[in-house]
This record gives structure tokens, sequence and C-alpha cells, in this order.
């Protein structure tokens, strides 16, 4: 039997707006998450060194995403492969953010890449737009891997 929810729960996104955290974090001060101290040379990329006292934040933003089938089995897998690896117990949450700061570090090589692409018209969301929307989403997907390829080794 599932457990009874301690607080009401939203029904709808504008109800997040009531969220305690969300105000929090809609008033925040925002500050850099890493400070760019110096650039250095590493082969044919620049990579911005960070300093080290500005490397840790507090997870306070909330974010929905709606995903297809597909790319939830991904999530999933993502989440199960490195909660096995790492012998801990991680979250989405966990993911998204490892992977979030592996994007931020191939940031210019993405630029690069996303430049490249060129423009593209993002189809609407209706259900009859399914196909169009994922080829859509491969053809970002490609250029992100692209942008990957071509960044340093992370330290």
């Amino acid at each position: 039997m599932p457990k009874p929810l301690l607080r009401p729960q939203p029904t709808s996104s504008v109800a997040n707006i009531l969220d305690e955290s969300v105000a929090r974090a809609a008033l925040a001060r925002v500050t850099p998450a890493r400070r760019v101290v110096e650039e250095t040379e590493h082969a044919v990329h620049a990579t911005p060194v960070v300093a080290d006292e500005a490397l840790t934040e507090t997870p306070t933003i909330r974010r929905q995403f709606i995903l297809t089938p597909s790319a939830d089995l991904t999530l999933k897998h993502m989440v199960a492969l490195y909660s096995k690896a790492t012998g801990s117990e991680l979250t989405n949450s966990h993911v998204l953010r490892a992977l979030l700061k592996a994007l931020e570090h191939a940031m210019p090589q993405l630029e690069h890449e996303a430049d490249q692409m060129g423009k593209l018209k993002r189809p609407k969301n209706d259900r009859a737009n399914e196909a169009h929307r994922d080829e859509f989403e491969r053809k970002l997907a490609l250029c992100i891997v692209a942008g990957m390829h071509g960044a340093p080794k992370m330290a």
C-alpha cells in the first residue's frame, strides 16, 4: 500500500508558483555556478580553469520535463547504470546534473557545432507531429554528440 502524501501535491504548473522552494529560488540572488579564473590552452581548444571554492551549489530549482517513453527508458537506464557502478542509489536529478556538468565542460565545442547546424523549425507538439518532433530532436542529438566528441578530457 502506498504511503499517504504528507502535503497536498500541486495539480498544475501554476500551482508550483505557490511552492516555497520555487518562490525562494525565484527571489534568490543569481550567482554563476562556477567562477572562471583563467583560460588555458589544451591542444586546439581553450578550456576555462575553475576556482575550487565555487564548485559546490545547493540544488534549489525545480524543473518539469515531459518525456517520451523511450526517453524515459533511457533516463531510467542511465540512473540504474550509474547507481550500480557507484554502489549508491541515484535519482534522476543526480544523473541529470552530472550530464549537465559534462555538457557545461563541452560548451565551446557544443556552441561551434550549433553554429554549424543552421536554423531548424521546431515542430508543434501536436500528436500528428510526433515523427517531425522525433526527427527534430534527432538532429539536435547529432549536434550534441558531435560537440561532445570534440571536447577535451574532463579533469
